[in-house]
Order: structure tokens, then C-alpha cells, then sequence
């Protein structure tokens, strides 16, 4: 975390002029023991019993990469999360949570006829679209420009947030099929080596 950190403010002081603290220090919990608080990139990857399915509320943890079998996720994704952290206020209890909802009802959106909708919210946009599925894995998705609103915050200038959002835009509109494993959903994108990891949200 220590390192990323030192890595995002090289980042921050190319891209804006903007000062920021570092988030107070915390120490690591042991491997299997969930997440610290104070760690806003930290995940919880346990298995969680549950019936979870394709229209069940997720959270986006980050882009997964595996390599010899041990998983990892992407820098960058904690890096934008860190920024929009430490220049909205570091609040600690509302860490911003990047969601998508996938709906049974029809999209409203024009090209989006005879489709289901959609909703996504990232650090700077809130994207409205629709797509089709099937029950074999099989996954379009459509983000229609029409669809696309930006939000600005503090970070949304900054290099680690501007990178965020176009890979993951990228990403998503790429997206060819997808797996849910007990409360995660992996989506997979053509011609991308990541897979997108999202939690489910507990009630």
C-alpha cells in the first residue's frame, strides 16, 4: 500500500497541482482474516455462502490477473481509488464503491430496443445501457454514448483516475461472457488478458 501510495503521488503531482495527505498508517491483517478498514484497497476474496446471480448488486474490486495460478489485482484501479479518497475527504465510512446493476426490464435508450438495461456508476461517470445474456455464460454489453454522464469530482483530472476510466469503459464494452463463482462475478473481454472481478454487496 506504502509503495502505491509514493506511486500515486508522483502521478498526482504530474497531473494536478492539488496537495493531499497520505491516509494514516495501519497495520496489515493476517492472510485469510478479511480486510483492515483503513485499507481502501483491500477486498475481502473469502468465499461467501448465498444465492447470488447476473442481477444481483456488485461492486467492481479491480481488474484480476493471474499468473501461475496466484491472483492479483491491477495497480491502477487502487490508484484511482486512492485518489478520489484522499482528495474527497478521506472518509473512512463512505469509501466511494464503483457498482453495476443489471435490470430485467427493457432499456429506454435508443439502439437498445428489445434489450435489458443496465446501470453502472464509476469514479467520474454514471453509464446507463443495456445488454443480452445467456444462461450457458454469454454476455453483450452496450454503453451508448447517449448513456454516458459525467460526474465530475476532485480526482477526475488526475492520471490514475483518467487511465481508470477509459481501460474500464474499454473493458466493459468488450465484454464477451461471464461467471459467477459463489458471491463474485468475473466478466471476461475480448482481447483483454484481465478479467473484471466484482463482489456481491450484502444487504
Amino acid at each position: 500500500m506504502k509503495n502505491l501510495f509514493n506511486t500515486f503521488l508522483i502521478l498526482l503531482l504530474v497531473g494536478c497541482a492539488k496537495e493531499i495527505e497520505e491516509p494514516e498508517p495501519f497495520e496489515p491483517l493476517p492472510i485469510g482474516s478479511g480486510c483492515n478498514p483503513k485499507d481502501i484497497c483491500c477486498y475481502d476474496l473469502r468465499e461467501k455462502s448465498g444465492v447470488y446471480d447476473l442481477f444481483s448488486s456488485w461492486e467492481f474490486a479491480g481488474f484480476q490477473h493471474i499468473t501461475n495460478g496466484y491472483e492479483t489485482l491491477d495497480d491502477l484501479t487502487c490508484l484511482a481509488r486512492i485518489a478520489v479518497f484522499a482528495l474527497g475527504g478521506e472518509d473512512y465510512d463512505n469509501v466511494f464503491k464503483i457498482t453495476l446493476q443489471f435490470s430485467k426490464e427493457d432499456s429506454k435508450l435508443a439502439g437498445c430496443q428489445n434489450l435489458d438495461a443496465f446501470n453502472l456508476r464509476t469514479f467520474s461517470n454514471k453509464i446507463t445501457g443495456c445488454y443480452s445474456s445467456t444462461e450457458s455464460g454469454n454476455l453483450v454489453i452496450v454503453a451508448p454514448e447517449i448513456g454516458i454522464e459525467f460526474i465530475p469530482n476532485n480526482a477526475s483530472n488526475t492520471f490514475p483516475v483518467l487511465g481508470f476510466e477509459t481501460d474500464f469503459l474499454k473493458a466493459i464494452e468488450s465484454v464477451e461472457s461471464y461467471e459467477i463463482k459463489s458471491n463474485k462475478l468475473y466478466l471476461t473481454s475480448k482481447d483483454i488478458n484481465e478479467k473484471l472481478l466484482f463482489i456481491a454487496i450484502e444487504d
